[in-house]
């Protein structure tokens, strides 16, 4: 019997029962699958474990999402809205679990790594085994797109007739993953003189849960056991920002979603994203962006009327 992150399985993760799944099977007998989840409401919040094993889950979004998180290993290592039809791969190695702010209806490609070694052009090579893409990093990839559309109608048939055109997709998905995003698991050059990945993600992480309020740089360095000194100046190098502007342009992102609204008020824009008031944000936005609020704005009015 299998236990993989798929079906039942993996559908336990996100709260959903009996979910739709279709499955097929690599030459040497290594298990594919891939698993509809719909969520029809907003605010589901955090889901389960969806366990750690040797595998990748190839996510197809056919909803987007304006709130997304993923967290490995109780880290978060990607935050932000994604749109419909992207694409991003979760590594099940990482004990993931992710945050779903809105509906959902994604489709779940299940890949062991045995799957993708097979399919590689080198079975013997143990890296290429590995997919080569950064942590929930959205992209957009046509043909895992046209392979999931492809599935979909299949989902509701009857019987097994069409599990020969399943088999195809899903090992074809399998060869495609491994020939055009296989390659080495490597950690990321260490920048001399910048702060140790660990101590980095660590900052902006705190900074990400207290963007509103702000957070001091004393606070961060304590976190990540060295002096203030050495924490900007890591931080720096690492990013090319000190942690304040970071984390003022984490606050200018926020604002403009909240800008895209033509109510909105700057002001109230400017209080509810953690600038202190309506010419903070203002400034920033100006030294940013290169042109003042009003006039982005009036821009985006009037691609809305191009557009209509």
């Amino acid at each position: 019997m299998h236990h993989g992150a798929y079906g039942e399985r993996l559908g336990r993760s996100f709260g959903l029962n009996h979910p739709p799944v279709l499955q097929a099977e690599t030459q040497q007998g290594v298990r594919l699958a891939v698993t509809e989840l719909q969520i029809g409401r907003a605010g589901y919040g955090i889901t389960g474990p969806m366990g750690v094993e040797d595998a990748y889950l190839i996510c197809l979004n056919l909803l987007g999402q304006t709130t997304h998180e993923l967290w490995y290993d109780g880290r978060s290592v990607c935050s932000g809205a994604y749109a419909a039809g992207s694409v991003y791969v979760i590594d099940l190695r990482c004990d993931p679990v992710t945050y779903i702010g809105d509906p959902l209806h994604s489709l779940y490609f299940y890949l062991p790594r045995e799957a993708l070694r097979e399919a590689s052009a080198c079975p013997g090579a143990g890296g290429a085994a590995d997919l080569a893409t950064a942590p929930g990093k959205c992209f957009q990839d046509a043909i895992i797109t046209s392979i999931g559309h492809t599935l979909l109608p299949i989902f509701g048939s009857q019987g097994g007739a069409h599990q020969k055109l399943v088999e195809h997709l899903l090992q074809g998905l399998c060869a495609y993953m491994a020939a055009e995003y296989g390659g080495s698991r490597k950690s990321a050059p260490v920048t001399r003189g910048a702060l140790a990945p660990w101590q980095q993600r660590m900052a902006m992480q705190m900074m990400r849960e207290r963007i509103f309020e702000g957070v001091s740089v004393s606070e961060l360095a304590e976190a990540c056991r060295i002096s203030v000194g050495a924490l900007i100046r890591g931080f720096k190098k690492g990013t090319g920002l000190s942690p304040h502007q970071w984390l003022l342009s984490r606050r200018l992102e926020l604002a403009l979603d909240l800008m895209a609204d033509p109510d909105a008020s700057l002001a109230d824009i400017a209080c509810n994203v953690g600038f202190s008031d309506q010419s903070h944000l203002s400034r920033v936005f100006t030294q940013k962006m290169g042109v003042t609020p009003r006039v982005w704005r009036k821009s985006l009015a009037n691609d809305g009327r191009a557009m209509a």
